[in-house]
């Protein structure tokens, strides 16, 4: 692997493939997996190249969501992805402490919490109103749509039912989602 090369590290690979999914994995998935690049019947590696990464969610997405259009299938994946990563040692810890924050400052974390997952991620939040944000990640292709399951499954598990968060814009460079929320009762 190369020192400037994309890559995703192994908690995110178990939280999604072991933990998530993991009982759902049928044998050819399995096979198609480990032909991708992703060995279940090994230790997991470190880290894996983004490329891997994608190809491997493409086909769990496939797999697991036959019929859906890719995107909703990807998001639908991203969602899954991020119950599983609740149960892995990280993920315990940082969805403990989200519970105890409120939105704006789960939100601001945000560069710091993707950036335990992978070595590249980017992000960007911007205030829109009192109950809203942009957020732009650099994050290209189908994983936009992962990315944004993974946004709207973050908020379910830290508790917060209300927030919403729209796919607004994507480009070459990355994504912005427009995340809401209910005005708070004072």
């Amino acid at each position: 692997m190369f020192k400037n090369e994309r890559l995703v590290f192994d908690q995110t690979v178990e939280g999604l493939f072991v933990r998530a999914i993991g009982p759902k994995i049928t044998p050819t998935l399995k096979q198609q997996l480990k032909q991708a690049g992703l060995d279940l019947d090994k230790r997991l590696m470190p880290a894996y190249p983004v490329d891997v990464w994608e190809q491997c969610l493409r086909l769990a997405a496939r797999s697991l969501h036959p019929g859906k259009p890719e995107a909703d299938a990807m998001r639908l994946l991203g969602e899954r992805h991020i119950e599983g990563y609740s149960e892995t040692m990280l993920g315990r810890a940082l969805f403990g402490v989200f519970r105890l924050l409120n939105r704006k400052k789960r939100l601001a974390r945000v560069r710091q919490n993707f950036r335990a997952g992978n070595n590249y991620q980017e992000a960007i939040i911007t205030d829109v109103g009192p109950n809203e944000v942009d957020m732009w990640l650099n994050e290209r292709g189908m994983l936009r749509h992962f990315k944004h399951g993974i946004v709207l499954g973050t908020g379910r598990c830290a508790g917060d039912l209300e927030t919403t968060a729209v796919l607004r814009h994507f480009d070459d460079e990355g994504v912005t989602f427009r995340i809401s929320w209910p005005e708070e009762k004072r």
